[in-house]
């Protein structure tokens, strides 16, 4: 497996929004939404056969335009939705948002149109799934508003909320600490968290970033950390609990960072930026204390005993520059923790894994 990666793959069209197929856990897949001006937008799934070493492509025709941001279930691996937007008239442009539910055959694959989830808003700009204790519940971020929608035979508006006039939505979380009951937005230099019970702001980080703030996420493991990075070139680190100054902050692009994402293992942390750059983090003295599978602990008796277990450094671990192109998306896999896919503007997809070095030095 190790030597099929990195593997590259060229998309015919523009891209900017990369999901994994958070559904499926036995399958290395990932979604991507392609952006073309032309009626002939696709929602990609490419799926990594380990056996064979190739990365297969089914392709669903997206008729609502370029995909601005896709997500899945992580319920069902069939429950996906867009944000999209495309050209009236030659002149208007519409905007929305939409469940669909990946059907048909192998040979004639198709998107069912569940639902549109653009209610309240005149863009919506980013739909999250929710976490485990919130199975069929979807949030959609506009421009306006955070509504929050019910998903199962059909799609229903649970409640909402209007944002601060004036503000520009950037990125939407679910919080897996909360039982389903927050989320995380980021907007202009700015991150609210939001209780969904009563659709109230609950805790505002006042300028988490001296310039926008381009994506946040939650620890996995560890209740009240969070992770920011934004336009600055910063990806800071955040306990929740006392937002006065952050916790740790990296200046490890040289332009804006669009995408920080957690690993399953919290110490690492995946950033993608407009450098071109894919970035790995080591934050282990923000860490839990993870204990080794398992699996892993049987895959370490067949391996030599010499293996060095000097302590990882702090900060970068490894820079990826298999991409020419602003860096927009960067996912990890539900399938195998280790393996990743980051994506650029140019519609270069490329599936990496982390190295064996930095694996052992965490599971020893």
């Amino acid at each position: 497996m190790d030597n099929l990666l990195p593997r590259i793959h060229g998309i015919e069209h523009r891209c900017r929004s990369l999901c994994a197929l958070e559904g499926e856990q036995d399958v290395v897949s990932f979604l991507v939404g392609t952006q073309s001006m032309k009626p002939d937008n696709i929602v990609h799934l490419f799926e990594l056969d380990e056996e064979f070493g190739e990365l297969n492509d089914t392709c669903y025709h997206h008729d609502k335009g370029e995909v601005w941001h896709i997500a899945s279930s992580p319920h069902s691996r069939d429950l996906i939705s867009t944000c999209h937007s495309h050209v009236s008239n030659e002149i208007n442009l519409v905007s929305g948002a939409t469940v669909w539910k990946l059907s048909g055959t192998s040979e004639e694959p198709k998107l069912e149109e569940l639902g549109d989830v653009s209610a309240h808003n005149s863009t919506v700009r980013v739909t999250e799934w929710g976490v485990e204790g919130c199975e069929g519940a979807l949030c959609s971020l506009g421009d306006t508003s955070l509504v929050k929608w019910d998903v199962d035979s059909d799609v229903r508006e649970h409640s909402y909320c209007e944002l601060p006039k004036r503000s520009s939505p950037t990125s939407l979380r679910w919080n897996p600490h909360s039982s389903g009951n927050q989320v995380g937005i980021a907007s202009d230099q700015h991150i609210r968290l939001h209780d969904l019970r009563t659709m109230k702001c609950t805790t505002v980080l006042d300028n988490a970033h001296s310039q926008t703030v381009r994506d946040l996420d939650f620890n996995p493991n560890r209740q009240y950390y969070m992770a920011t990075c934004g336009d600055d070139c910063a990806t800071r680190f955040w306990d929740t609990r006392n937002c006065s100054e952050p916790l740790l902050s990296f200046f490890n692009h040289s332009h804006w960072v669009w995408k920080v994402r957690y690993n399953l293992r919290d110490q690492l942390i995946m950033t993608g930026g407009s450098d071109s750059k894919v970035v790995l983090l080591n934050v282990a003295s923000l860490a839990s204390s993870d204990p080794v599978t398992e699996d892993e602990e049987e895959e370490e008796k067949d391996k030599e005993n010499d293996q060095s277990k000097d302590e990882m450094r702090e900060g970068v671990l490894e820079e990826y520059d298999k991409h020419e192109d602003s860096v927009y998306s960067v996912a990890w896999s539900t399938a195998d923790p280790w393996l990743f896919a980051s994506l650029s503007n140019d519609g270069r997809l490329v599936l990496n894994k982390v190295s064996k070095e930095i694996k052992f030095s965490i599971i020893l």
